[in-house]
């Protein structure tokens, strides 16, 4: 995971490079333990990217796509449904830009 992460973020431009490696977290499941646990103040104005395992196991072009699809709504600054109601509309316009963001950087 770590590997696919930085060979998609080193193409990014440097703005977008620096603020990912500043203020967003990747995770994805351990290989050393079954479960980790973080406090609200570790990641405190911070964004979380949680890359899964299945994910993992997708062709190259796939996981490069879905992780620059996640940044772009970071770099966007959406919001998710977590905690507030979001329209139908409103999730439709974020992921169109976030695919937008993607493809707009995938050819690397």
């Amino acid at each position: 995971m770590i590997n696919s992460v930085c060979q998609i973020v080193k193409f990014l431009p440097e703005k977008i490079q620096k603020y990912v490696s500043r203020n967003v977290w990747f995770i994805s499941s351990p290989d050393d333990a079954w479960a980790f646990t973080f406090r609200g103040s570790d990641i405190a104005n911070r964004h979380l990217i949680v890359i899964s395992d299945e994910l993992l196991k997708q062709n190259e072009q796939q996981i490069r796509y879905t992780i620059l699809h996640e940044i772009g709504h970071v770099m966007l600054g959406h919001e998710n449904s977590i905690g507030r109601v979001q329209t139908q509309a409103e999730i439709k316009r974020q992921e169109v830009a976030a695919d937008a963001f993607a493809k707009k950087h995938l050819n690397f």
